[in-house]
């Protein structure tokens, strides 16, 4: 996993390596001015450019961009500095009395590579005058990028922005800042190059998550095995107007290793399934008028033996499935794994049924279902994702799966984001496909942070597979799932 950061835990890691390890300030910014002017190096050699302008703020960012030009000049570039700033901090302003080149006053946009050092980790809101023209004026130039720690004009926690510069390659010193990987930043970093320049972090982190972090969920498998070593997941889905919901699911499970997988769908819905996945267990579930209802005796004979229990996918928003919830939130005791119109439901109906849930509880929303489900605006749970999902896991002791670019996995304690993915799963389908591909993991005794953070690797692995083959435009949910063995053979190589 690699470690990711706030601005604030960056900061707070900057003063401790000031002040308590003993590293002078300007000996850290000479060592991020050297990385920044390595990846500008990398740029030139490639474009076979030698004309370089930084583009400089006043803070220490814009230090970080002085120092860089200084080092390509003192390699024999042609660089140039526009600063936008008449004040300076006191590390910037030495390092703008070190750089013995031309300062300008104003854009050159003849440049092969840009130094974007105008705003740190600092910068919220919106750029404003010569700052916003700058900006504007960089992404215009056709010259690479090189954007000092973060993007210009991004907003280093949330990733949100409204004008921002587009990098080719964002340098990330110390650490990867969150908002490069959330919201808007996957589309505006460009390449992520995290430098190590030697300081030191406390433990309070993010953490990114990587094939290798779950390698170990699918190790080889003992001759002596049989298929209840491995689970039983029961898809718990659908309704007339959602048929397809609980298909998607089940051959998800299937694909994804559990011993038993289970679909239970509505009355109306059973005839037309018969033979789909002939290796699944195919359940009638008592219905009304094609929706799923409540009854206690077939919720109890469908939880025995249930390591893992999805509910939700394609069900609609009814009191019905409401009731179905409090039933499993009350008297299972497995992991019980809530997606989509389960998820509706329980904004609808109450979501305090989830305190003191006698089962283990996954919630995988997509930003609108869970400020419906939180009762936050959906601009706010766009800014602040993170953090009110931490906050919802650790009031109602459950673990939330925040979907987006970037997902959010946080059980109120850990937060794992997962990168893994494609634009090809922005399609109706791909939450149904998650569902049963966390169901299958989770049934195997994984723990419930490990199953939703391993899902959404796997999902996003095998839309990306999926993507290579058919384009972003045409992969549907079932070109995801026929991905999922070459996804989970990727972890084990």
């Amino acid at each position: 996993m690699q470690k990711v950061l706030t601005c604030a835990q960056m900061r707070a890691a900057d003063e401790y390596t000031i002040r308590t390890l003993g590293v002078a300030s300007q000996e850290l910014m000479e060592r991020a001015g050297a990385a920044i002017a390595e990846e500008a190096e990398i740029l030139l050699s490639s474009c076979g450019g030698k004309k370089v302008l930084a583009v400089c703020g006043g803070g220490n960012n814009g230090g970080d961009g002085w120092c860089a030009a200084r080092l390509l000049l003192e390699k024999g570039y042609d660089v140039s500095v526009f600063s936008l700033s008449k004040e300076f901090s006191p590390d910037c302003a030495a390092q703008r009395e070190k750089f013995t080149g031309e300062q300008v006053q104003t854009f050159l946009p003849d440049a092969d590579v840009i130094i974007d050092a105008i705003f740190g980790t600092g910068f919220h809101g919106e750029p404003q005058g010569e700052f916003a023209e700058a900006i504007r004026k960089i992404n215009q130039s056709g010259a690479k990028v090189v954007s000092a720690d973060v993007p210009s004009g991004l907003n280093g926690d949330s990733g949100m922005c409204s004008l921002c510069v587009r990098a080719d390659v964002t340098v990330a010193v110390g650490e990867l800042k969150a908002g490069l990987l959330l919201a808007n930043g996957a589309d505006v970093c460009g390449k992520i190059v995290r430098k190590d320049i030697g300081i030191r972090t406390g433990e309070e982190a993010m953490w990114r998550t990587q094939a290798q972090d779950f390698a170990p969920l699918f190790p080889p498998r003992r001759k002596n095995s049989n298929k209840g070593n491995f689970g039983k997941a029961v898809i718990l889905a659908g309704s007339l107007r959602y048929s397809g919901a609980p298909l998607l699911s089940a051959a998800a499970a299937l694909r994804t290793g559990c011993g038993y997988t289970c679909l239970a769908l509505p009355e109306e819905l059973f005839s037309a399934c018969i033979g789909k996945f002939p290796e699944a267990i195919l359940t009638r579930a008592p219905s009304e008028k094609g929706s799923l209802r409540c009854d206690e005796p077939f919720l109890r004979s469908l939880m025995a033996g249930a390591d893992c229990i999805a509910v939700g996918m394609g069900c609609g928003v009814s009191d019905g499935v409401y009731d179905i919830l409090c039933f499993l939130l009350r008297e299972y005791r497995g992991v019980l794994l809530i997606d989509a119109d389960g998820i509706n439901s329980l904004a609808a109906y109450g979501v305090q049924v989830l305190e003191n849930a006698a089962c283990k509880v996954i919630l995988t929303p997509h930003p609108k279902e869970f400020s419906r489900l939180s009762d936050c605006d959906f601009s706010e749970v766009l800014e602040n994702g993170v953090s009110l999902a931490q906050a919802f896991a650790k009031e109602y002791g459950c673990t939330v799966l925040l979907k987006g670019n970037t997902s959010v996995i946080t059980d109120g304690k850990e937060i794992l984001l997962n990168t893994e993915g494609t634009p090809a799963l922005a399609k109706g389908g791909s939450g149904d496909v998650l569902s049963g591909i966390i169901a299958a993991i989770a049934a195997r005794g994984v723990s419930p942070l490990q199953a939703a953070a391993c899902g959404a690797f796997l999902l996003g692995r095998a839309g990306e597979y999926a993507a290579r083959e058919k384009g972003e435009y045409s992969v549907i949910g079932t070109d995801v799932t026929e991905k999922l063995p070459q996804a989970i053979l990727s972890l084990q190589v």
